[in-house]
């Protein structure tokens, strides 16, 4: 179980891993039984219509319509590809529209299916595939000739069979929204990524092999995982995630806690003040402070696993270590927070954030000092189960308080 929460719970690992095989499969030669292949080549479109559809539904079910339209393009592209009587053709304009919608879904907010904006994407989508049918349908010559244009220098064609215009427009896209994906590895943003690579990797073997419909009805169910893995991660982030401070919520740490055994230690921290500083400032302004004083948290050491416990309380959970041996690193983020005050922004700060900046340090803002109390508890004699070692960290907690607040106590 602690495997899959760490699976789920990393935005990277299991899209790489995924994609990984299947570039190592490549390089092996693409070795697939011929029964299976016969079966896939002649169901692909059953098949990737039902993974589509299930895939797409469960997106909607998340509220995740962007990638329920991701989902369908991917299904709309192996249609076209199925059904195109130029190969070739239906390839070169697919490899140039998915990054384009990949790369548009993935900067748009979420704003629902049946919303004005949803709809109006809706309708975006599916005219583009009455484009692409039309197209190939009755323009094949006039697509040839944008398609087999070249844009990039000689010495840097050759080494693949997409056009020079799908190749600039992936380059572009993937890398913009790597780019992306880094900043803020949502899984909504590394499974738009990884799922167009799965399919700009199906069209480019496309017209590199001879295989018919195999080897892009692959790619696209590989497409469509990757897809329904994010979807999946998505729902473990919103699970075992603060949607405030970002931080790990309470129900993460009692997995972690169900998993642990032997030796381990738990901070429980605590805002001093904090009811009273929401009451004069507003929750607002309260909300920020959590988000400040999460950030610190998570940046606390020796491998400690941090959360938030609940309104103004964090805890961090210590596997392997002693009471004494975590000490300073908890003492570090007690004094990192104290040692920095919240600049409160004046009701009268203009809204321009340079306008803003300018008057900084002009009676424009207000800094208020933030401090945190710990209570830190180890497993032990008196201490057995994690029940216990947080009850004793949280007697702890207490002591710091009733001592005066701004200290540690064991």
């Amino acid at each position: 179980m602690a495997l899959l929460h760490r699976l789920f719970g990393s935005a990277w690992l299991p899209h790489l891993v995924l994609l990984g095989l299947a570039l190592a499969w490549i390089a092996s030669g693409g070795p697939f039984p011929a029964p299976w292949a016969e079966w896939l080549t002649d169901y692909a479109e059953y098949a990737i219509a039902a993974v589509g559809s299930t895939v797409a539904v469960l997106a909607l079910l998340y509220r995740q319509a962007n990638v329920a339209f991701q989902a369908a393009i991917a299904v709309l592209a192996f249609f076209a590809l199925g059904h195109a009587t130029a190969a070739e053709l239906a390839v070169a304009l697919v490899a140039v529209l998915a990054p384009l919608n990949y790369f548009a879904l993935t900067l748009l907010d979420e704003r629902g299916l049946l919303s004005r904006a949803g709809l109006l994407r809706l309708a975006a989508v599916g005219g583009q595939a009455a484009l692409v049918v039309a197209t190939l349908e009755y323009a094949p010559a006039f697509s040839r000739a944008i398609t087999d244009t070249t844009l990039l220098p000689e010495v840097l064609r050759g080494g693949y069979n997409l056009p020079d215009q799908a190749m600039v427009i992936a380059c572009a896209t993937a890398t913009v929204m790597l780019g992306l994906a880094i900043a803020q590895p949502l899984p909504s943003r590394v499974g738009a990524l990884s799922a167009l690579l799965a399919l700009l990797i199906g069209l480019e073997l496309t017209l590199a092999s001879n295989r018919g419909l195999l080897l892009p009805a692959l790619f696209t169910l590989l497409a469509l995982a990757l897809l329904l893995l994010a979807i999946l991660q998505e729902a473990h982030r919103l699970a075992f995630r603060d949607g405030l401070t970002g931080l790990p919520n309470r129900r993460a740490m009692d997995t972690l806690l169900a998993s642990l055994g032997g030796r381990y230690t738990i901070a429980m921290m605590d805002v001093d003040r904090f009811k009273a500083f929401n009451d004069t400032h507003g929750h607002d302004v309260g909300d920020q402070v959590l988000r400040r004083v999460a950030r610190s948290v998570g940046r606390v050491g020796q491998r400690g696993r941090p959360f938030r416990y609940g309104g103004e309380e964090f805890s961090v959970v210590f596997p392997g270590q002693e009471v004494e041996a975590v000490v300073p690193a908890l003492e570090a983020v007690r004094e990192e927070i104290a040692a920095t005050p919240f600049r409160i922004r004046s009701r009268h700060r203009p809204a321009d954030d340079r306008r803003g900046s300018r008057r900084r340090g002009q009676g424009a803002e207000q800094a208020v000092p933030i401090t945190i109390s710990i209570g830190v508890a180890g497993t032990g004699e008196e201490a057995t189960s994690p029940e216990e070692v947080v009850q004793a960290a949280d007697q702890a907690l207490y002591r710091a308080k009733r001592a005066g607040r701004n200290r540690l106590a064991q």
